[in-house]
């Protein structure tokens, strides 16, 4: 059965399915509560740090993905010296880069720093994260992933977005899309 809307067009026979989930929900409300806390410590770092820093910033996921793959279960994964090296040096090219802001960017705070290395820290458990479920459960689907952490993920976004009035401005927009 499929729906259209505009140009859009979704086929409910091809997609995911509740009742095809291979794995059980407490693996992704981990996962979401992860995902969810790095969206928001990744948002709301913007409002104590300019955009090319929080970029710097994000920029050296890669070691914290690297050193969070040594250690969590299941993967304890061993990576050349040479990549440890490339990785060391993009964060000391980090830390020279905030310096230099630090001294002249007048939106450049502690708080969005401590933020954005939250922000980050959860991105390495998110993407090591979602390998173990892979790994654990083969038949696990990209779709299954998708749909079940935005599901259990939803309701921990909604809060934040009430409280600081987006999901209102999210409403009011859509809404004069649709009409």
């Amino acid at each position: 059965m499929a729906f259209a809307r505009n140009m859009y067009t979704i086929d409910s026979s091809s997609g995911f399915s509740p009742k095809k989930m291979v794995n059980p929900w407490k693996t992704y409300v981990k996962l979401s509560a992860v995902l969810m806390g790095s969206h928001d410590l990744t948002k709301g770092s913007l409002a104590f740090l300019n955009y090319p820093v929080q970029l710097m910033f994000k920029s050296t996921k890669v070691l914290l993905v690297m050193v969070m793959g040594a250690f969590i279960p299941g993967l304890r994964r061993k990576y050349p010296a040479h990549e440890y090296v490339s990785a060391i040096l993009l964060v000391l090219g980090l830390i020279l880069f905030t310096l230099a802001d630090a001294q002249t960017s007048p939106s450049f705070s502690v708080i969005g720093v401590i933020m954005v290395i939250g922000a980050l820290v959860m991105d390495s458990f998110l993407g090591n994260l979602q390998e173990v479920i892979f790994n654990m459960n083969p038949e696990t689907t990209q779709m299954e992933m998708l749909f079940c952490s935005t599901v259990v993920g939803l309701p921990l976004l909604i809060p934040p977005m009430v409280l600081t009035g987006e999901v209102f401005e999210a409403w009011n927009s859509c809404s004069e899309i649709v009409m």
